[in-house]
C-alpha cells in the first residue's frame, strides 16, 4: 500500500482561504482525526470490483435510465442546521421505497451534524452506503470500514496527487472509492486512482456557489466509470435533466431532506425515465 501523506500537510496545502467553508471543515476534521486511535489493519477482504455500491448504480442506470444516491444530512456549513432532528430510519426507508439505489450518509459531526451511528443504524436496510466525509487520514478510512460503509468519498480538490494512494488504501479495506471532482483540472487525479465511481460537484468547494457541470468531457475521460452529478439538484426535473444529459446517477441531499414527501420526490425522478434516456 502506498504511504499516505501527513494529514496536516494536506490541509495546509489546499490553497483555500482559512475562511472558506471547505477549509474550516478540513481544519475541524484534522483536529478530530488527531484524537482518533491509530488505524488498525484492514478487517475486510480487499475490494472485489465491482463492489455493491457500484453494482447497484450500474444495475439501476441500465434498468431505469438512471440511479439516485439519496443523502441524509441535517446541516451544512453554508446553511447551518436545516433538517436537524429528521428521524434517520424513517427518512432512509422513504428513500428506499422511493427507489433510491444507494444512500449517502454524512459522517462529519461539526458542520454537517453527521454521525457514525447513522451509518451503523442504516446497515439493516440492506442498501449500499457511502461514508460522506472529508477524508485526510487512514483512521477515517478505518472508521468507514468499521461502521459498515460500502463506499467512501475522496475529494480530489483536497487529496490532489495523493488521491490514488487514498483510493488504494480504501480498496485494501474493502471500500469503494468515489472520487469527487469539482472541475476538469482534477481529472488526472481520478484517472491515476483508477476511479470507477466519479462524481462532479456542481458546488464550488471554496464558496459553495453552484455551477452547471456537463457529462460529456467526463465520459471521454472515464469511458467505463459510473458518472455521478452532485449538488444543485433542487427538483425532480433537475435530476431528470442531469440523467438525460449523460450522467449515470445523481446524488441528492438538501432537496430530499427538505421535501415533505421524499418518497414521491424520488418516484417523480424515476418514473418513465428509461423511455427517454439516450
Amino acid at each position: 500500500m502506498n504511504q499516505l501523506p501527513d494529514p496536516a500537510s494536506l490541509v495546509q496545502g489546499t490553497g483555500l482561504p482559512a475562511s472558506s467553508h471547505l477549509q474550516r471543515v478540513l481544519v475541524s476534521e484534522l483536529a478530530r482525526s488527531a484524537k482518533l486511535p491509530a488505524a488498525p489493519p484492514p478487517s475486510h477482504a480487499p475490494l472485489a470490483v465491482p463492489g455493491p455500491f457500484e453494482a447497484a448504480l450500474r444495475r439501476d442506470a441500465a434498468a431505469r435510465g438512471g440511479a439516485v444516491i439519496a443523502e441524509y444530512k441535517q446541516a451544512s456549513p453554508s446553511l447551518g442546521p436545516f433538517a436537524k432532528g429528521t428521524p434517520l430510519l424513517a427518512q432512509l426507508q422513504a428513500y428506499q421505497e422511493g427507489g433510491a439505489s444507494a444512500f449517502s450518509i454524512l459522517a462529519e459531526p461539526t458542520y454537517f451534524k453527521g454521525s457514525l451511528e447513522h451509518l451503523r443504524s442504516a446497515a439493516n436496510l440492506g442498501v449500499p452506503k457511502l461514508y460522506k466525509g472529508f477524508v485526510i487520514a487512514e483512521n477515517q478510512l478505518a472508521e468507514a470500514e468499521a461502521v459498515g460503509a460500502e463506499a467512501v468519498l475522496l475529494i480530489a480538490r483536497v487529496l490532489k496527487q495523493h488521491t490514488a494512494a487514498f483510493a488504494a488504501a480504501a480498496r485494501a479495506r474493502g471500500l469503494e472509492p468515489l472520487v469527487e471532482l469539482h472541475n476538469l483540472t482534477e481529472v488526472g487525479f481520478a484517472q491515476a486512482a483508477g476511479a470507477l465511481l466519479v462524481g462532479i460537484n456542481a458546488r464550488d468547494l471554496a464558496t459553495f456557489n453552484l455551477g452547471e457541470p456537463t457529462a460529456a468531457p467526463l465520459r471521454q475521460a472515464f469511458p467505463e466509470a459510473v458518472l455521478i452529478r452532485e449538488s444543485g439538484l433542487a427538483t425532480p426535473e433537475d435530476a431528470r435533466m442531469a440523467l438525460r444529459s449523460g450522467f449515470d446517477a445523481v446524488l441528492i441531499g438538501e432537496a430530499l431532506m427538505r421535501s415533505p414527501d421524499p418518497r414521491d420526490f424520488l418516484r417523480r425522478i424515476l418514473v418513465g425515465l428509461r423511455a427517454v434516456a439516450p
